[in-house]
C-alpha cells in the first residue's frame, strides 16, 4: 500500500501496492469515511481493472451498501450518472493517462467532487490500515446495468437538433471512450474515423496519455488524409482530451475553451467561466470581451471544481485537457464528448476552419512548454523569485506557488507535491522575449539545485 495515496487519487503499479486486496479495502474504508448508503462504481479498460471494480464493489457491499456497477465506462459516464441519479459517492477504477502496468481509483463525494489526500484519501489510508479480518454487515447489495442512452443524450444537447456536416478523427486510444465515441458519432451522423476504438489494456497502438507529441502522429496524419476538420484524442478512461486542427497541429486546451465560452455565453450572456491560472492570459481576455466573468483557480480538478461550484459557473477548464460544465443547478460534470459537441456546432456556425478561428487567440501571446526543474530546498527558492521580482516592479500573486506579472510577460513557478521538481510555465508578447525570460527564470533556478 506505501505510496499508492497520491495528492488527487490511488495510483500505483498493478501488484506493487495496487491489488485486489486494497481494492476490497478501500471500497470498506471509503464507506466508512463517507457515512452514505448508495455508491456507484465503474471500471476502465486496464487490464486488472475488471477485478479491481469487482473487490471494490464486494468491499463496500460488506459495509452493508447498496452498490450500482455500471461496468466498463469513462470517468465523465461514471461521475454523470453518480450526480443525475443522486448516489452517496462514487468509486472510477482508473491510472488515468499513466502507463499500462498502472492501475488505481478516483473517488468522488456526494457533491461530486474529488476526494484528494487533503479531503479524505489520507483518513481513508489510515482506516485501511486498521481493517482487519472483519464479518461483512448486513443490508448490502450490488446491481449491475448498462449505462449509456441518457449520457449520449446529454452530450449532443447542446446542437439541439442541428445537422452536423463535419469530418471528425477520434482516437481514443484502446480506452474506455470507444463506446460512447460511436455512439455520439452514429446518433450525430458524423462522417468520423474512429481509431483505436477497441478497449486494450496494453494500449499498444498508442500511449494513453494524448498530452504526448508521440500519442498524436497517428491521429494527425488521419485527419490530413481525410479532410477533417478536427481531431480529438482521448487519455485512457476518457476524460482528458486534446483536440487537432484541420492542419493536425494539436491546440492548447486554452484556447478550445475561449472558443467553447464563445458558444455558451452567447447562452448565458455574464457567466462565470472559471480557467487555471498557467492558462494563455489569451483565454480571461476573451471571456471578458464576450461578457462573461473571468475566474482563476489553482491548477487541480479538486480547486476548479470547488471554483465553479462557488460561482456557478457555465464551464471549466484546465491546461491539461480536462473541461467541466454545468449540467443543473445542483451539479458540474467534466465531458470531452459534451466539449466535442459544443466544438462541432461552433464550426458548423462559423462556417470557418478551426485554425481560423483560433488564429486571433494564438497571435495574441507565446506561451512557452512547462519545464520540470529538480530543486531540494523548494521554498526556499519560491521565496528567492519573489523577494527578487518583487523588487524589480512585478505584481505577485501566490494562489498556487509564486505568479510573477510583468505588462509584457509573466510566469508561474509552482512546486511539485509529490517530488522534488518545480514547475515553470512562461508566457510572453512575442516568442523571442519568451525565450529570453524563460532562460533567464531558468537560471536563477538552477541555483537552487
Amino acid at each position: 500500500m506505501a505510496g499508492v495515496f497520491k495528492t488527487y487519487d490511488i495510483r500505483g503499479i498493478y501488484g506493487k501496492g495496487i491489488d485486489t486486496a486494497l481494492a476490497y479495502n478501500v471500497g470498506r474504508a471509503f464507506a466508512r469515511w463517507s457515512k452514505k448508503d448508495s455508491f456507484m462504481i465503474g471500471y476502465d479498460a486496464r487490464t486488472y481493472s475488471e477485478e479491481l471494480y469487482q473487490a471494490l464493489g464486494h468491499g463496500l457491499v460488506a459495509e452493508g451498501k447498496r452498490v450500482r456497477g455500471i461496468g466498463m465506462v469513462t470517468t465523465p459516464q461514471l461521475h454523470y450518472y453518480q450526480m443525475e441519479e443522486g448516489y452517496g459517492g462514487a468509486v472510477m477504477v482508473t491510472a488515468s493517462h499513466n502507463p499500462p502496468e498502472y492501475h488505481g481509483f478516483k473517488l468522488y463525494d456526494d457533491r461530486g467532487g474529488s476526494v484528494s489526500y487533503d479531503k479524505g484519501l489520507k483518513e481513508i489510508e489510515a482506516l485501511i490500515a486498521g481493517i482487519g479480518e472483519e464479518p461483512a454487515r448486513r443490508g448490502g447489495s450490488f446491481e449491475e446495468a448498462d449505462r449509456l442512452d441518457e449520457y449520449i443524450e446529454f452530450v449532443t444537447s447542446p446542437l439541439e437538433g442541428e445537422k452536423i456536416a463535419s469530418k471528425v478523427v477520434i482516437d481514443v486510444g484502446g480506452g474506455s471512450a470507444g463506446r460512447v465515441f460511436r455512439t455520439l458519432s452514429d446518433k450525430l451522423a458524423l462522417s468520423s474515423y474512429i481509431l483505436n476504438e477497441q478497449p486494450d489494456g496494453s494500449f499498444l497502438n498508442r500511449d494513453p496519455n494524448p498530452l504526448k507529441p508521440e500519442s498524436r502522429i497517428h491521429a494527425a496524419a488521419r485527419v490530413l488524409e481525410h479532410g477533417a476538420d478536427v481531431g480529438a484524442l482521448l487519455d485512457g478512461d476518457g476524460d482528458r482530451v486534446v483536440f487537432l486542427d484541420e492542419h493536425g497541429e494539436s491546440v492548447a486546451n486554452y484556447y478550445i475553451a475561449a472558443l467553447i465560452a464563445e458558444e455558451l455565453l452567447s447562452k448565458q450572456p455574464g457567466a462565470a467561466i472559471v480557467y487555471d491560472l498557467i492558462s494563455s492570459r489569451a483565454l480571461p481576455q476573451r471571456i471578458a470581451e464576450l461578457g462573461g466573468k473571468p475566474v482563476v483557480s489553482r491548477v487541480g480538478y479538486t480547486f476548479l471544481y470547488d471554483a465553479m461550484i462557488a460561482e456557478g459557473a457555465a464551464f471549466g477548464a484546465e491546461t491539461s485537457g480536462h473541461v467541466y460544465f454545468k449540467v443543473t443547478e445542483s451539479f458540474y460534470t467534466e465531458s470531452a464528448a459534451y466539449a466535442l459537441a459544443v466544438l462541432l456546432k461552433l464550426l458548423h456556425r462559423r462556417r470557418k476552419p478551426l485554425s481560423k478561428l483560433l488564429e486571433p487567440l494564438r497571435e495574441r501571446y507565446h506561451q512557452s512548454a512547462e519545464i520540470n526543474i529538480e530543486i531540494g530546498d523548494k521554498e526556499g527558492a519560491l521565496a528567492e523569485i519573489e523577494q527578487r521580482y518583487r523588487g524589480a516592479g512585478a505584481t505577485i500573486g501566490k494562489l498556487d506557488g509564486v505568479s510573477v506579472d510583468f505588462p509584457e510577460y509573466w510566469f508561474n513557478v509552482r512546486p511539485s507535491n509529490t517530488e522534488p521538481l518545480i514547475r515553470l510555465r512562461l508566457e510572453a508578447v512575442s516568442r523571442q522575449l519568451a525565450e529570453q525570460k524563460t532562460k533567464e527564470v531558468v537560471e536563477f533556478l538552477k541555483r537552487f539545485t
